[in-house]
């Protein structure tokens, strides 16, 4: 670290911290020691004092003790011949300034100037640290530019801001150079500065910068649960949480040295547009910390860069709709514009890393014809050159975010692509072209998809579309010489280099305890994953369902067993398997999902296996189709004999190596066949076996076994030579190697006693009874023995397999065998004693012990609404979660909190609410507040949900100040807890939560809902004014965990999270969400914190959409009254959702509501209140 920057910042603390005492002293001589100091209408007393040290600054004279702190806190300057680090005692000086600077600006406000002055505003209040603090935590405002000095000229300055407030960035502005302040600059040309416009101008003098470091630190304590005194914390908050930076234009001084010390214990860095020393290495900063030299034009985007802040683009700026309802879109021959690739022209795609000084950020380039220039239906050649850079982008990404450009594009109405790499097929509908589509509009969408959707690697994309013929023939040779190396650099890899794998719990959601671990030489079952795709997903998520496996201690070599494997898998599979052989199919294979792309199969007649692809849809050698087969061992099982793999996996050198290798493979499909020939060929040679495909069948040449097997004698399958396969099955013998699987048993010698006992001997009749002969005698006799065995048990287990397979899922009848017939009861004895009857034995137990499964996680607990006491207005408030058991399962754990019963009332009432309910209700529907009031004195619901399906755009689109005015209407009818309940057009949605959470704060209200794509703008209101949060997920048990992992990463309490796991109405889907929410609630007890929260549901507005629920008994007379059957129905789904796990009930109708309730205390032994 420079010397200059620390001694300057030394210099600079003990001028502040001078000025600061001098300012204190006349403070008291004019005011007196005792009066109070504060920023006004804030609760913090000075924040940035308050928050580093714990003290309260109440006083004058308070503030004498922090100026001796200060004063301690001031290091000797370095010497020259020190060579120590100095950037502890440089931070150290910062912090000093900081103090002395806050004690300056609250002594500016006891006897002046005032801080509130002209374009000057002075310190945010607790309203505006509320309202705009929130945006720094739901990611509305990415960070924040504190600047200082002033530009070279005015029109320089109205850039700089510009460019910040195009990118969402505050700009907070104090301290001047030669006189002239950033601000002021801004003013004289006209442009609007304050809050509103998110250009904050705190103050003239530098020493008004500790506004902007203030909010830093507030914001910490607000919303990251940091505590007053708590340094680190608060220093690693900001970091991590705030991306702010500084930008020091014009001459650098020493006060203004000591305040940059300062920003940098916060992890904000310093950029300079002068030449002032720089510190470049990592550290306390994410990279660098001063940057000088800086060139006015590059200057934010450089800032954001080094200080790692991502800037996600929220709307595609192209002149056509764009969104996923669109992938589907076809454009016909017809209603072409212009096209690119497929069988008319070369297109290809290629993505490259680049250094982050090598490109600008959204440039986007067209080389060649535009399709404005050629005639419609024309055809262009076209190369789409992306380039990317990042801090953390690698080579190894390159082709995953080359394979997303297919669905990205697919995104936009009027562009249809297919293929990928150098088979790309694409083109532009005339409807499209008539809207303003273009060839830039390519660029546009990657451009924006990659910063939004991979900012973890991406911090810049440049695209370049070129249509010329020549240029793009030059460059697909570049492409395809890249594609390649990419090629072999994944096939030089093996799972011997490599000290991690990676998992995919992609498919959990349907095969709940499936754990797909992907090596470099066995890739997903699916295909989709390879061992550096999977990398490549954890770098960009690293909470996401790929992550790191660490191999562990090597158990066996052969089959591929590992420590660190074992443990992953056993924890993720639920506790549900113990380990997995990585290279066997007989002993232990990995679990199987579903969407594998081909099975393999044992097919003991061959001592071999098959292999079948999911295209093929004919019976196979063991009997069953592959939908047959993949219901059979998928959803998770570990199935002996059976193992889901990806197509790629059969052309690797581990594929069935603990069995014997290639030599295994005895049939498979034709098309299968010549679609892998080449590969599976020369993988095959490798391991010695020539010609070896021809020697495998197909179905054109049999499907039944003992076919396959006399096929297999006439060509000499090497199969055929190898170990039975029955003895690979799980047991304590070592595999074998596919190098050492051909080799013949030797015999065993007899012993040297047995040899000259046996040479004595002869028989009556002279025969010699030699050694050889015995041995001869031995091994046949055991050849025999072993074959009858291995014959009839191998059998019996494919059999009772089968039969197993077929009971369980094509729902045959058990077959029956002779050898399992019951035998005839023996004749009893004549004097012997009669056995209890099963009654007798029954009554003679007095106690039968009851199995109890421990808990290692209960459930978290969460509290609904708050007293008067505690900053609301309920007068009750319920808590809900608790559980150390499965529901209602008392006798195994406690339930402490009993499950909630919520009625809905409506803003607006959809002319689709049933009929039924509208009876029921009556004009009660248009008066949310008197509602909800019978909702609670009527019908006992626990809960409010206010539904505010009125602020859809399409369905009322009522204003943010109506849906306030709704709820605290319902807020002022009832005095029980309220939840908010929203809807799907985000954008809206967004904006009327917010209104909702801020209007109503301290009354914690249970806000309904955030999801995976969009959850950081509702999540932040309910940290900024003390809600709790709905955490919903697609019935999918890993987006649930994922989403409370990144709620719980915003410091979001896990005490404020309640999932919602969605569901359906009885006979709609029920079955399956049911055992989503069984799932869920197992794991979390099972010791998975992240899913160990309680559940609500909404089964009044599941039922309410079904047929059952409306259709009138004349349509339907065998239904029934309908007034019965609605609430039935809902009462039959609700007490379901109660037995998978749910804590709080949404229903519609109110005597399903009473049921439901009646029946929960019940369950729960108490009496109803």
């Amino acid at each position: 670290m420079s010397k200059i920057i620390c001694s300057s910042a030394i210099d600079g603390a003990i001028e502040w911290v001078a000025q600061a005492e001098a300012m204190l002293d006349q403070a008291i001589q004019s005011k007196g020691v005792d009066t109070p100091v504060s920023f006004p209408n804030t609760a913090y007393y000075l924040p940035v004092i308050h928050s580093f040290s714990g003290e309260k600054v109440e006083t004058l004279g308070d503030m004498r003790q922090i100026l001796k702190q200060s004063k301690t806190l001031i290091p000797e300057r370095p010497t020259e011949s020190a060579w120590l680090p100095y950037l502890g005692i440089t931070l150290d000086a910062g912090i000093a300034s900081l103090y002395a600077c806050e004690i300056i600006e609250a002594c500016k406000y006891c006897i002046g100037p005032d801080p509130v002055d002209g374009i000057w505003l002075g310190a945010a209040n607790d309203v505006i640290m509320r309202e705009r603090g929130v945006e720094f935590v739901d990611g509305t405002a990415p960070g924040f530019a504190a600047i200082t000095g002033a530009a070279p000229t005015n029109e320089i300055a109205v850039k700089i801001a510009t460019e910040l407030q195009e990118k969402n960035l505050y700009v907070f502005m104090a301290g001047s150079t030669n006189g002239k302040q950033f601000a002021e600059q801004l003013a004289e040309e006209g442009v609007q500065l304050g809050w509103e416009t998110r250009l904050v101008p705190f103050g003239k003098d530098v020493s008004a910068l500790i506004y902007a470091l203030g909010f830093a630190n507030r914001a910490a304590l607000s919303f990251g649960g940091v505590k007053p005194g708590d340094f680190e914390a608060n220093m690693r908050y900001n970091k991590n949480r705030i991306f702010a930076f500084v930008l020091a234009l014009g001459e650098v001084t020493a006060d203004k040295y000591a305040l940059a010390a300062a920003a940098i214990n916060y992890g904000f860095p310093t950029l300079a547009d002068t030449d002032i020393p720089q510190i470049l290495p990592t550290g306390v900063c994410t990279y660098e910390h001063v940057v000088s030299n800086v060139p006015h034009e590059t200057m934010v985007e450089r800032a954001l860069e080094v200080r790692g802040c991502k800037i996600k683009v929220t709307k595609v700026p192209i002149p056509v709709p764009y969104g996923a309802a669109f992938e589907g879109e076809r454009i016909r021959k017809t209603d072409v514009q212009v096209e690119f690739g497929g069988s008319l022209s070369d297109a290809f795609e290629f993505v490259t890393s680049v250094k982050l000084d090598q490109i600008n950020d959204g440039d986007i380039e067209i080389v060649g014809p535009d399709i404005d220039e050629v005639p419609e239906g024309a055809s262009l050649p076209l190369a789409i050159w992306i380039e990317v850079a990042g801090r953390k982008m690698q080579p190894d990404f390159e082709p995953i975010l080359e394979r997303q450009v297919h669905h990205l594009l697919n995104g936009a109405e009027g562009l249809w692509h297919m293929g990928q790499r150098d088979i790309v097929w694409t083109r532009i509908s005339k409807n499209g072209y008539a809207k303003g589509l273009r060839l830039k509009d390519y660029g546009e969408i990657i451009h924006a998809k990659f910063l939004s959707e991979y900012p973890a690697i991406v911090d810049k994309v440049k695209v370049t579309l070129f249509t010329e013929a020549d240029e793009v023939a030059k460059r697909l040779i570049v492409a395809r010489k890249i594609y390649k190396e990419r090629n072999l650099r994944l096939a030089a890899m093996t799972d011997e280099s490599v000290d991690i794998f990676y998992s995919c719990l992609l498919c959990q959601s349907f095969a709940p305890n499936h754990v797909c671990i992907i090596t470099p030489e066995r890739l997903g079952l699916c295909g989709a994953y390879n061992w550096l795709d999977g990398k490549a997903a954890f770098e960009i998520d690293e909470t996401g369902p790929n992550q790191p496996v660490k191999k562990g201690e090597l158990l066996d070599p052969v089959k591929g067993i590992w420590t660190g494997v074992n443990d992953y898998v056993y924890s993720n599979s639920h506790k549900s398997v113990s380990t997995f052989c990585a290279y066997s199919i007989m002993d232990r294979p990995m679990t199987s999902c579903g969407c594998f792309e081909a099975i393999c199969a044992y097919v003991p007649e061959c001592n071999g296996v098959m292999v079948v692809n999911r295209e093929f849809l004919e019976d196979t050698p063991v009997g069953m189709t592959f939908s047959s087969l993949a219901g059979s061992v998928g959803g998770g099982q570990q199935t002996p004999g059976f193992m889901g793999v990806g197509k790629v996996f059969l052309t690797s050198r581990k594929f069935l190596s603990a069995e014997g290798g290639f030599g295994r493979l005895v049939w498979m499909p034709k098309e299968l066949k010549e679609q892998l020939y080449e590969e599976l060929e020369s993988s095959a040679q490798a391991q010695g076996l020539t010609g070896f495909l021809d020697k495998v069948a197909d179905e054109t040449i049999a499907t039944d076994p003992n076919e396959i097997h006399a096929f297999m004698e006439r060509v000499d399958h090497p199969a055929l030579k190898l170990p039975d396969m029955a003895d690979f099955a799980e047991s304590d013998s070592p595999a074998i190697s596919a190098e050492t699987s051909t080799q013949k048993e030797i015999p065993t010698a007899p012993a040297p006693e047995t040899t000259a006992q046996a040479t004595a001997e002869t028989d009556s009749k002279g025969v010699n009874i030699t050694p050889e002969l015995i041995s001869q005698i031995k091994e046949a006799v055991t050849a025999e023995v072993m074959k009858d065995l291995r014959t009839s048990v191998t059998q019996e287990i494919v059999k009772d397999i089968i039969s197993t397979l077929s009971q369980k899922f094509l729902g045959e009848a058990p077959a029956q065998s002779d050898s399992h017939q019951i035998p005839e009861p023996l004749a009893p004895r004549e004097q012997a004693r009669p056995a209890p009857t099963a009654s007798e034995r029954l009554s003679a137990l007095s106690t039968v012990p009851i199995p109890r499964e421990s808990c290692e996680t209960p459930v978290w607990e969460v509290k609904l609404g708050a007293t008067k006491e505690e900053g609301g207005t309920r007068g009750v408030t319920h808590t809900i979660g608790g559980s150390t058991c499965m529901p209602f399962h008392l006798w195994e754990g406690e339930m402490p909190n009993r499950p909630l019963v919520a009625l809905e009332v409506f803003d607006k009432v959809s002319e689709k609410y049933p009929l039924s309910l509208r009876n029921l209700y009556g004009d009660l529907l248009e008066s949310p507040a008197e509602m909800a009031k019978a909702c609670v004195e009527k019908y006992g619901a626990d809960l409010i949900s206010v539904r505010l399906e009125g602020t859809h755009p399409e369905k009322g689109n009522r204003s943010a100040e109506q849906a306030v005015e709704v709820v605290k209407s319902v807020l002022e009818a009832v005095d029980v807890p309220l939840i908010v309940t929203g809807h799907n057009h985000f954008e809206t949605n967004n904006g009327v939560m917010k209104a909702v959470a801020q209007a109503c704060a301290g009354e914690n209200l249970l806000l309904n809902w955030a999801e995976q794509d969009n959850y950081r703008i509702i999540a932040g209101a309910a940290m900024a004014y003390d809600h709790t949060i709905v955490s919903q997920s697609p019935i999918d048990v890993n987006i649930g965990k994922q989403l409370n992992i990144l709620m719980t990463n915003m410091d979001i309490r896990k005490e404020k999270i309640v999932m919602d796991p969605m569901t359906g109405a009885a006979g709609y889907g029920l079955e399956y969400t049911y055992s989503v929410m069984e799932r869920i609630r197992l794991t979390g007890l099972g010791g998975d914190q992240m899913l160990a929260g309680p559940m609500i549901v909404a089964p009044g507005q599941e039922c309410a959409r079904i047929k059952e629920f409306k259709a009138e008994e004349a349509d339907f007379p065998t239904w029934g009254d309908l007034s019965k059957r609605s609430a039935l129905w809902e009462l039959s789904t609700a007490v379901s959702l109660l037995y998978a796990g749910a804590d709080i009930l949404i229903m519609y109708h109110p005597e399903a509501a009473q049921a439901t309730k009646r029946t929960i205390y019940q369950l729960m032994d108490q009496t109803i209140q």
